[in-house]
């Protein structure tokens, strides 16, 4: 399938172009925290809130009024403000005060509370799409996000979504989707006519006496999927395949921050089960382990590892449908391949990459709004087998070699310019993806 969710709606826009044109703002001071080091905290206050509320901030803070002030501290906040993707800089000033206190003063550069935009999808099943598209980076102030998004041309799709790093005070992720595609689906040769109804939810236990990264996963969706022609047996029914989906699994999310992260480890285990008691004719288990680690060497330079096993059993018959199928080849699996090259119902991705800042974080400012950009280059190997048996990578393991550009644009995570091969045959294919290549492949865009 070519369901993307919220990862497709962070592509590239005509209002990220815009920004990323915009005159740079005047450098700031350099935070001077140490000096507040170890001083009781004895206010704080907030500058550039033109759109964000007050108690969204406040819960991100781990300095607290009547505490010492710690420099950690203040670098865990900034790392979790900039991750709420609603600001283009955070920094803090901090004022000597009275018996040995200290005033602290958060300054925010906001990002645009709402964007139009032109929503762009690049996949190997359905090749280039676009259409209008709206996105609250910050709805009501409550570091909401929320989209309504259209594309046409290599696939007609409609989706509306919500997403967020909190629900109200809760220690709670969450993103919600419904999407609707009409479209021809080329990998598996029919007329896709489909709904998909998402809900995917990370608790944080950081709250419940557990380490910080620690997260319980919980996740359900609704498929619905009928073909609008009727004469390719892609079903499993006649009537379409209607699939509800349950999982629950882990996450220790140890990254140093979620959007472009410099160190630390990703580690996710989940299981869902995909009809079966649940109901509908589908009746199989899916087992996932999504690794990535972030390993810096040197000032500039990131390692990063990524592992990404996706593994079907309990599929007797016809029970499982081709139309969730894993397809590898192109940019969001293996370079140098073509777009469809492999198939299987279960499937094992390997990465290794380097990313070189090229150009480091910049904040840009349009009017009373502000934005941010990074270049980065990119080097790397990727390796990927796919099979249909209950064991292993008993198929033949393919690899290849890949480089390019990676730009980082507010509201965006980045966008990837890379070229590849095969290991076997040096003959480049050129492509265009988004966001980080395991978030697009764990979503089914191909």
């Amino acid at each position: 399938m070519a369901s993307v969710f919220r990862f497709s709606s962070r592509c590239t826009s005509i209002a990220g172009l815009l920004l990323a044109l915009a005159a740079p703002a005047r450098s700031q001071r350099a935070d001077l925290c140490r000096d507040a080091d170890s001083l009781r905290v004895q206010s704080q206050e907030f500058q550039g809130l033109g759109t964000t509320s007050r108690e969204v901030v406040q819960r991100e803070l781990r300095n607290r009024i009547g505490e010492r002030f710690t420099c950690a501290n203040w670098q865990a906040e900034q790392a979790r403000l900039e991750d709420l993707d609603i600001f283009a800089e955070v920094s803090l000033q901090t004022a000597p005060a009275k018996d040995s206190g200290v005033v602290l003063t958060y300054a925010f550069r906001e990002l645009p509370p709402y964007i139009p935009f032109v929503a762009v999808s690049k996949t190997e099943q359905d090749g280039l799409s676009l259409g209008p598209a709206l996105a609250s980076l910050n709805f009501l102030g409550q570091g909401v996000r929320a989209e309504f998004i259209t594309r046409f041309g290599g696939t007609t799709e409609f989706q509306a979504s919500l997403s967020s790093t909190r629900l109200l005070d809760l220690p709670l992720k969450y993103d919600f989707a419904v999407l609707r595609v009409d479209s021809y689906n080329r990998f598996e040769s029919f007329h896709e006519d489909s709904w998909r109804i998402k809900l995917d939810m990370a608790q944080g236990l950081g709250e419940m006496g557990l380490p910080d990264p620690a997260y319980l996963i919980y996740a359900g969706e609704l498929f619905l999927l009928q073909d609008g022609k009727g004469d390719s047996g892609i079903l499993l029914s006649g009537n379409g395949d209607f699939v509800p989906r349950l999982a629950a699994g882990l996450l220790w999310d140890g990254r140093d921050r979620r959007h472009n992260p410099r160190r630390g480890l990703y580690q996710e285990l989940r299981v869902t089960q995909n009809g079966g008691f649940l109901g509908g004719p589908a009746d199989y288990r899916e087992w996932l382990s999504d690794t990535r680690a972030y390993l810096p060497w040197q000032t500039r330079n990131t390692l990063v590892l990524g592992d990404l096993y996706q593994f079907r059993d309990g599929i007797l018959g016809s029970s499982f449908g081709r139309y969730d199928r894993f397809h590898a080849g192109g940019v969001n699996t293996l370079r140098g391949y073509g777009n469809d090259a492999f198939q299987g119902k279960s499937e094992i991705v390997f990465t290794i990459e380097n990313r070189t800042d090229l150009v480091r974080k910049r904040t840009l400012r349009l009017w009373r709004w502000s934005a941010y950009y990074g270049l980065q280059g990119i080097l790397g190997w990727e390796g990927a087998s796919l099979w249909d048996h209950n064991s292993l990578l008993e198929r033949d393991f393919h690899s290849g070699w890949y480089g390019g550009l990676h730009v980082l644009i507010a509201g965006a995570d980045r966008i990837r310019f890379e070229a590849g091969s095969k290991s076997a045959k040096f003959q480049l294919e050129y492509d265009i993806g988004i966001l980080d290549k395991a978030d697009i492949q764990r979503f089914r865009a191909r």
